[in-house]
């Protein structure tokens, strides 16, 4: 029973600093603020989190980890995938299935993730966005390895990791609905692989 409690009043402050942190950001949020919210005494909230960065981590911290390995995931899917492939021209195209993979793992920690895009600053993940654009980047050396015949333009796969997490930010950021999110992403990630395949793999044959 006295666990139960506990876990209740974990659950309670976790809601209440994500709508604390949504409300005001991180440096502005206050932790009395969150424990009246709750209904439970700022005693309560010192037994689960040592300070601000402590609860702020507790929201955040296992959905962008989660994502990243996603990521790393497919980027290790795609580098076995191109060790059998004859030639580009053999390669799908057709990546839906992982947008909305990945569409529907950032809609079930959407309040957490959107919290990481506008609460984080003087944090230690205020420079998650950047992570993801480098976590892309780098592995297309990793994947193009599997692929004889080709390199990769370091300029272009540069840029294009950064056009490919910017259409993920800016759709999740203003459409809540997952499914028309999928929708658009379906297109955009399709276009943007098209992309990938003509800006960033160079062929050594030419």
């Amino acid at each position: 029973m006295k666990e139960n409690v506990e876990y209740e009043k974990r659950a309670l402050l976790i809601e209440a600093a994500k709508k604390e942190f949504k409300e005001k950001g991180y440096n502005k949020a206050s932790l009395r603020s969150i424990c009246a919210k709750a209904g439970v005494t700022t005693g309560a909230l010192y037994f689960f989190f040592e300070n601000k960065a402590e609860l702020f981590s507790a929201i955040v911290d296992q959905p962008i980890k989660g994502l990243k390995k996603l990521l790393m995931e497919h980027f290790q899917e795609d580098r076995e995938y191109m060790q059998h492939l004859d030639s580009m021209e053999n390669m799908e195209m057709d990546h839906s299935d992982l947008s909305d993979m990945l569409v529907e793992y950032i809609y079930s920690n959407y309040d957490s993730l959107m919290l990481l895009l506008t609460s984080a600053e003087n944090t230690v993940y205020e420079n998650c966005i950047d992570e993801l654009v480098t976590l892309t980047e780098n592995s297309m050396p990793i994947m193009l390895s599997g692929l004889k015949g080709y390199t990769y333009d370091e300029y272009m796969s540069h840029w294009m990791s950064h056009i490919t997490v910017d259409a993920f930010l800016n759709v999740i950021k203003h459409e809540t609905d997952m499914e028309q999110a999928k929708l658009k992403l379906r297109k955009i990630m399709n276009y943007l692989i098209e992309g990938w395949v003509e800006l960033v793999m160079v062929s050594l044959n030419k």
